[in-house]
């Protein structure tokens, strides 16, 4: 068991801040615990009484842990602040905004609890010293997101909108514990075109948007699309992407690799190695695969006839990504690194649990570069031999 608490999962971002005396923008260490990076940013845009505009950031942390991180206010002001569960350091200026490309990585110190026993895990760790674990996107990736209604950008795609927005819609709802709020998307699905009756089911300016623009316009799903925030869709299109590169990877390691353990998680199936063999392992030690885009370097013909394979069964081209149904929006490829070790990893302690009588934890101490995801690292050193 990982995040018991949020002191059990600590995440400092390492970033490379070009700070200067004087900028446009004062740089702040954000520490946070029992919220995400979007709703805290939302929340103080609404506190500091400034547009949301004015404040940017290079990643969302989890929220159930204490996490550390950049961002910038576009304001000579000192916002700096200590509230219960969140705090603003001012630690200088910058001529430009904080962005995904200021970050090295993060630096993790955790805690698993509830063991029966430490040293299987210390075993794996030894393994994962060597032989290193795969950088999948974990589920974390793919929240709000759900695999029996299908990806929101692959209707958009495949340019079917009227589905693209029902998944928007049931998408928000997912994680809802609200069971009214539940009701009320499925009467709108089920009232789907009598746009009277969603306007007045509607609630959230997103919602009320879409339904205003389908009464003027029935059957323009597209511009009732674009009344959705590009953030949103922002991440709906990396979800997508990032559920093709998983099953890219999926594929690549069941053609190279025998022995691999599974394991079940909400997006998926992730596989896991426990030793490789020399030439498997000088292949993968510095394999990059591309995010999906129209144009996508590939390492080798092998890779690209893999990917072909994925598309095929989603009934997409290359020349698919090159969409601008959502003109604030589009894919943009990166290489994303397969196999990966985890940087100055340290035992810090492990013995008896003194949240759980009779159980035992481990602590660690470890970081890995951005986008990685240490649950991943976490899921790894769990397998049972």
């Amino acid at each position: 068991m990982i995040k018991a608490r949020p002191e059990d999962f600590i995440v400092e971002e390492i970033a490379s801040l070009p700070l200067v005396e004087k900028g446009e923008f004062r740089v702040y260490q954000l520490t946070k615990k029992n919220w995400t990076t979007p709703d805290l940013v939302h929340f103080l845009a609404r506190f500091l009484s400034i547009s949301p505009k004015a404040i940017a950031y290079g990643g969302k942390k989890d929220k159930h842990g204490l996490t550390t991180q950049y961002i910038t206010i576009r304001s000579q002001k000192d916002f700096s602040l200590e509230e219960l569960n969140f705090s603003l350091k001012s630690v200088g200026f910058m001529r430009k905004p904080m962005s995904p490309a200021l970050i090295k990585g993060n630096h993790f110190r955790i805690v698993i609890r509830q063991l029966n026993d430490v040293e299987p895990l210390l075993k794996n760790l030894k393994e994962v010293e060597v032989y290193g674990f795969p950088n999948f996107f974990d589920d974390q990736r793919f929240r709000g997101t759900n695999q029996e209604l299908g990806f929101f950008a692959d209707r958009v795609l495949r340019t079917h909108y009227n589905g693209a927005l029902q998944i928007f819609l049931q998408s928000q709802n997912i994680k809802a514990t609200d069971k009214k709020n539940k009701e009320r998307i499925a009467e709108i699905i089920v009232n789907w075109r009598d746009w009277e009756k969603c306007l007045e089911l509607a609630q959230g300016l997103t919602e009320k948007r879409i339904f205003r623009t389908l009464l003027l316009r029935p059957d323009d799903y597209l511009a009732a699309l674009e009344k959705i925030p590009r953030e949103e869709i922002s991440m709906a299109y990396a979800a997508f992407g990032s559920h093709l590169w998983n099953e890219l990877l999926r594929r690549l390691l069941r053609a190279k690799i025998n022995d691999l353990k599974e394991v079940e998680a909400e997006s998926g199936t992730f596989l896991f190695w426990q030793s490789l063999d020399e030439p498997v392992l000088t292949y993968l030690r510095y394999l990059k695969l591309p995010t999906p885009a129209a144009r996508m370097h590939f390492p080798d013909d092998f890779s690209r006839q893999l990917y072909c394979q994925v598309l095929e069964e989603y009934d997409l081209k290359f020349s698919s990504f090159r969409t601008r149904a959502l003109s604030r929006v589009f894919f943009r490829s990166f290489e994303r690194r397969v196999l990966l070790y985890p940087q100055d990893l340290q035992v810090i302690g492990y013995g008896q649990d003194e949240l759980y009588p009779r159980k035992k934890c481990l602590i660690l101490s470890f970081a890995l570069p951005r986008g990685a995801f240490a649950t991943m690292l976490i899921k790894r050193i769990m397998l049972e031999n």
